[in-house]
């Protein structure tokens, strides 16, 4: 499946055209915690052609392509990618650390993690997973079979504002990473439905012990409790001085 992402951002490049400076896995694939039936979302970070740039109106950041139900292809422009880094954008973070990649120019990817530190913003970040958390956690009934993946979702939100908060700085991507710094007796029990969930379809239902209820409800608390201090707006000239620069390489201008 690798090569045939590989192949159909070829010939996007060639069609739109566009000049990918990233491309990963976003969504349960990255998470790790697939299903058997789980699509490709395939996240990118593109240069359009030069004359993009130089024009006096604003010009369409973002693009999509959808093929069949397996494959989603979609992204955000240079500049919309950077600014929304301005913004610690909890989504554009999770991209950069992605264990798929299918594509990355280097020299790009390298200079935006090193920004990383300077933008990250625990309290957005902290705002955005629990947010996620609390909205998907409202449509489950904990007690009667769920669908995994929205428990999925629960737990590695949960997860990742704790992580920001006690961990500090942007939380890993998968949900085995996330766990890594957690002490539950209940790990190899998710463990097991991690398992679960990969021979199943995206719709499949299960039911929770006792014991992940509580963990839910207790991990949901901690969370909900957990602050973290605001932080000052960091100057743009870094983030004007990446995408001048990047466009001075790919173009040669």
């Amino acid at each position: 499946m690798h090569a045939q992402i590989q192949d159909k951002l070829h010939q996007l490049a060639q069609q739109e055209p566009l000049t990918f400076l990233l491309a990963v896995e976003s969504g349960s694939r990255a998470w790790g915690f697939a299903s058997s039936d789980s699509d490709y979302d395939v996240r990118t970070i593109y240069l359009r052609p030069l004359e993009h740039y130089l024009c006096i109106d604003e010009q369409r950041d973002t693009f999509e392509f959808i093929e069949s139900h397996w494959l989603d292809i979609g992204g955000w422009d240079i500049r919309k990618a950077l600014r929304l880094l301005r913004k610690s954008n909890a989504v554009l973070l999770e991209w950069l650390r992605s264990p798929i990649i299918y594509r990355q120019d280097d020299p790009f990817v390298r200079e935006l993690n090193a920004l990383l530190p300077q933008y990250a913003q625990a309290a957005t970040l902290l705002h955005h997973y629990r947010s996620i958390a609390g909205n998907v956690l409202q449509s489950l009934i904990l007690d009667a079979p769920v669908r995994l993946k929205k428990w999925f979702y629960v737990l590695r939100s949960l997860l990742a504002a704790r992580w920001t908060v006690q961990c500090g700085g942007v939380p890993p991507m998968t949900l085995a990473e996330l766990m890594d710094s957690w002490a539950t007796p209940c790990i190899a029990e998710i463990r097991e439905l991690v398992a679960c969930k990969a021979e199943q379809d995206e719709d499949y239902s299960h039911p929770l012990s006792p014991a992940l209820c509580q963990l839910t409800i207790t991990l949901a608390a901690e969370v909900a409790a957990l602050t973290a201090p605001p932080t000052e707006r960091v100057d743009d000239t870094l983030l004007n001085a990446l995408f001048q620069a990047t466009l001075q390489r790919v173009y040669g201008c």
